[in-house]
């Protein structure tokens, strides 16, 4: 079989290695399409600043059909389609017993140890994730995620008391998985007041088609902030807002426009920012991080298996897998592009 390895920066090669047998717990997989994320330009370019290794099958979003499964695995048969967690954790730490995200002993696929990058990967069960009936295994690939977004709706919505249906929120960042936390706000939380902000207008075009409004750059413009409790509050607007954009400025801006009791989400990595404390004690914020979208998965397949022509929206290219260096040119240009594709 054929796999694509990332032998060091900017260099994918083709392999010709056997295929494996999956063992008892496991399943072999023959992959179709996988998707590249932020880390993955990163790994691409050497600029990651997280754990990770070379050489490296890339990709942690990726669909396939089972081929073959080992004789204690009872959730899946052959010609399922699939898709997998990013996250291999451990399930016995006690991270685990709350948040398999947060593992203790957690490694990344496709970042510290092998992802989705080849003809045929082998995956245990219960990282696997058996899709509903009828879903294009092209749309799949997006579960990973659809699924990181919706873990950040579900810690909010406990933050909050269950329903968004009522509450103003702001999408700070139009990528993939800002626009799939606007398009779950939208289509599966029944949210009335959804915004998105972002840059490229190809972006703000695709939030607009699913009922979004788009706040001017003048409205989210915090301006002069002085000492005064009403000058820290002008700018309050939105019950919650979603920092999807990792940019220091952006997290910021956030937080003053945040109202008092709201709730600020943080996906978006930054490695360093200098925040204005006092706004956390001062307007009572709940700030909430989160990563990964392990718990999430069936949420976000159900979104995918019920909004098919919402979803595509989220992926704007395909490319064949002998031309990944152009696939990975495209995916860094905001303007025109949401999730790029390989397939295999």
């Amino acid at each position: 079989m054929k796999e694509y390895v990332l032998q060091q920066p900017m260099s994918i090669v083709q392999k010709e290695v056997d295929c494996a047998v999956p063992g008892e717990d496991e399943a072999l997989i023959r992959v179709e399409n996988v998707g590249i994320c932020g880390s993955d330009i990163h790994l691409f370019h050497g600029t990651y600043n997280g754990p990770h290794q070379y050489p490296m099958l890339l990709g942690h979003e990726w669909s396939g059909t089972i081929v073959k499964t080992g004789s204690q695995v009872t959730t899946l048969q052959p010609n399922d389609k699939v898709t997998g967690d990013c996250s291999r954790y451990c399930d016995y730490c006690e991270s685990c017993q709350t948040d398999k995200n947060l593992c203790l002993n957690i490694e990344k696929f496709g970042i510290t140890i092998d992802g989705a990058t080849a003809e045929y990967i082998i995956r245990k069960e219960r990282y696997l994730y058996k899709a509903p009936e009828g879903v294009d295994v092209q749309l799949l690939c997006l579960s990973e995620p659809v699924a990181v977004a919706a873990h950040l709706l579900e810690k909010i919505k406990n933050v909050v008391g269950g329903s968004l249906e009522d509450k103003k929120i702001l999408v700070m960042g139009g990528g993939v998985i800002g626009m799939s936390a606007l398009m779950l706000l939208k289509k599966m939380e029944g949210c009335k007041h959804a915004e998105l902000y972002d840059l490229a207008k190809s972006r703000t075009a695709i939030a607009k088609s699913v009922g979004a409004r788009i706040p001017s750059t003048t409205e989210l413009n915090t301006g002069n902030i002085d000492e005064t409790y009403s000058s820290m509050y002008k700018m309050a607007k939105y019950d919650i807002v979603l920092e999807s954009t990792g940019v220091a400025s952006v997290f910021v801006n956030a937080m003053y426009l945040v109202k008092p009791g709201g709730v600020l989400g943080s996906l978006g990595m930054i490695a360093k920012v200098e925040i204005p404390q006092k706004l956390i004690v001062t307007k009572s914020l709940a700030i909430i991080g989160s990563i990964g979208g392990t718990g999430d998965f069936d949420r976000a397949m159900e979104f995918i298996a019920t909004y098919p022509e919402t979803a595509s929206k989220l992926i704007s290219h395909y490319y064949p897998m002998n031309q990944a260096d152009e696939a990975f040119k495209i995916a860094e240009v905001p303007e025109g592009t949401m999730k790029v594709v390989l397939t295999i």
